[in-house]
């Protein structure tokens, strides 16, 4: 990637999309943030180009990745009360948007951000790393990984170049996701579904915008298939770290309540219930509720440390202050 160059950011809008196009523009690359028609760009810079383009609007996808020199795709359905809709948009969208660099862009760099769901979690407690044998729990999951295995077949067909990272859990200011969260340990509460000994990675925005761009930079690249990377800060917590500091960023110390996972479920098939009548985004999924419950999500980052030269800059402490400063700010908590 190189300042004359274009970089297109499918999903530009969402919450880690906003972060990468500010990352991008601060470094003087030519941006262009790919929106749906119905897309909240609140958090994109004023001066980033927009152009509008649908995963299932094949005209539109390849007008908007023309004359590309890298491509990052974080444009996809995290959950959803159908998995159709994973398949739609993860698997097919994927497919899609790679024929269009293939016949519009064929010398860009593709950048997939896809999850640590598509490898599910460690089976036996160790830190997951690239090579791992994949064992999704969550229709979430088993679509990210889906759409993988189409980047490794236009890698091996076409010669693209594509580079894949997979964040753990993601946090940070404009994120929706885990404020409930936040909004809990206000209250001195905190519930928890998996098991006391839960193991997690975690990482901001900012930070997994660091390594997509890295990735687009230095990243290996492969002719059978598309190199994988871990993203997080590089750091294991207990479920219980995680919750002291987002109790130490509200100013309370959370009492946990755990939830067996059979109420878990049932509370997730009704929000799941409800989100189709409202057509909405359910919080909370059964698929969620299995990676929930899962006792460990811990990852490696070595090969990014080594190959990427990425150093996660914003500790769990840090982070999780930030993202309450600006939740209060926003009138959010």
């Amino acid at each position: 990637m190189t300042r004359d160059g274009v970089a297109v950011v499918t999903g530009a809008s969402g919450f880690v999309g906003s972060y990468l196009v500010e990352a991008l523009l601060r470094l003087g690359v030519a941006a262009r943030a790919v929106l749906r028609a119905t897309s909240d760009a609140r958090w994109l810079p004023v001066n980033v180009d927009r152009v509008t383009a649908a995963l299932d609007d094949d005209a539109s996808l390849h007008a908007a990745v023309r004359d590309a020199s890298i491509v990052f795709h974080l444009a996809a359905v995290t959950s959803s009360a159908r998995e159709a809709d994973y398949t739609r948009a993860n698997v097919d969208g994927t497919r899609r948007l790679l024929d269009a660099v293939r016949r519009e862009a064929p010398g860009a760099r593709v950048v997939i951000c896809s999850s640590l769901a598509a490898v599910g979690p460690s089976p036996d407690g160790h830190a997951l790393i690239e090579d791992d044998e994949p064992r999704p729990v969550s229709p979430y999951g088993r679509s990210k990984l889906a759409a993988e295995r189409v980047a490794d077949d236009y890698v091996r067909a076409h010669g693209l170049d594509v580079v894949i990272v997979r964040p753990t859990a993601v946090y940070g200011p404009r994120d929706r996701d885990v404020l409930e969260a936040f909004r809990l340990a206000r209250r001195g509460l905190a519930l928890r579904v998996a098991p006391a000994n839960q193991r997690l990675s975690m990482i901001h925005a900012r930070d997994l915008a660091t390594a997509l761009i890295l990735a687009a930079r230095t990243g290996v690249r492969e002719s059978e298939r598309a190199r994988r990377y871990n993203a997080s800060d590089g750091v294991t917590y207990s479920w219980d770290a995680v919750i002291e500091a987002i109790g130490d960023a509200v100013g309370r110390r959370p009492r946990t309540i755990g939830i067996p996972r059979p109420v878990a479920v049932v509370a997730a098939s009704v929000q799941m219930a409800m989100s189709r009548v409202r057509r909405n985004k359910p919080l909370l999924t059964r698929g969620r509720v299995a990676e929930l419950a899962a006792a460990n999500w811990s990852c490696d980052i070595s090969r990014a440390k080594r190959e990427l030269g990425f150093a996660p800059a914003v500790s769990l402490v840090d982070g999780m202050r930030e993202t309450a400063g600006w939740y209060r700010a926003q009138g959010w908590l």
